[in-house]
């Protein structure tokens, strides 16, 4: 295939975050947001750049055949809050309607797990937020409607002035 006839990349296949606790991370995926573990890989060295760091990877899956993944590091650093808001970093992960949505917050709420929504984002999102043991957000979400061009024109408009305002 000619680099002119790259297309963007056809799907995630997973996501990583850091773990500073595996056993809280596989229990909240696992019995609060119904993931299966997929799998667990231990090394003491990592395959990308050599570097000897001891880790354990877990992945977790969603119900496209994606995956959420950790990393526990040996004696990493837990920074704690950072400069970045907590609503910033999040993942969001589609569900099929508003009645599932709904079934969600009365899981969590059933969990002890606190929630933030039904929010309205535009008339185009309705979602609902939680955080995970590690200060992950997760936002479970239901699209009400697909975007289209005239949302992708406003879109390329509200960049433009954004960035304009310099």
């Amino acid at each position: 295939m000619a680099t002119a006839d790259l297309r963007a990349p056809r799907s995630l296949n997973h996501i990583a975050y850091p773990t500073w606790d595996s056993q809280a991370t596989h229990d909240f995926y696992t019995e609060v947001l119904k993931c299966e573990l997929l799998t667990a890989i231990q090394l003491d060295e990592v395959p990308s750049n050599g570097a000897r760091t001891p880790y354990l990877h877990t992945f977790f899956g969603l119900g496209d055949g994606s995956a959420i993944a950790f990393f526990e590091v040996d004696d990493m650093p837990n920074p704690g809050p950072d400069s970045v808001p907590s609503w910033v970093r999040h993942i969001a992960l589609n569900v099929d309607s508003m009645e599932e949505l709904d079934e969600w917050k009365a899981h969590f709420a059933a969990k002890g797990v606190e929630t933030v929504g039904i929010v309205d984002h535009d008339g185009v999102w309705e979602s609902l937020y939680i955080f995970d043991p590690n200060g992950v957000r997760i936002e479970l979400t239901f699209q009400t409607r697909s975007l289209n061009d005239a949302d992708a024109r406003a879109g390329a408009e509200t960049l433009r002035k954004w960035t304009a305002r310099g």
